[in-house]
């Protein structure tokens, strides 16, 4: 979340974020574990998990955080 955060408005590939998060010792589930993980971290910041405001899905790309305003 601090990563995303760090740099609102730029679009972070989900290869990226793994690669800082897992490593060397990334694989191919650590996609899910990182949607999921995505997921639960909405739930707790978002009003409505079906309209984010603050962490964005660029779908098939990554994460971004909104740009405040």
């Amino acid at each position: 979340m601090e990563m995303i955060a760090k740099q609102p408005g730029k679009v972070l590939t989900y290869s990226y974020i793994i690669g800082q998060i897992w490593g060397p010792y990334a694989d191919a589930e650590n996609n899910k574990i990182l949607r999921v993980n995505m997921s639960n971290i909405r739930r707790k910041i978002e009003k409505n998990n079906m309209a984010p405001q603050y962490i964005l899905t660029e779908i098939g790309v990554g994460y971004r955080m909104a740009e405040s305003e």
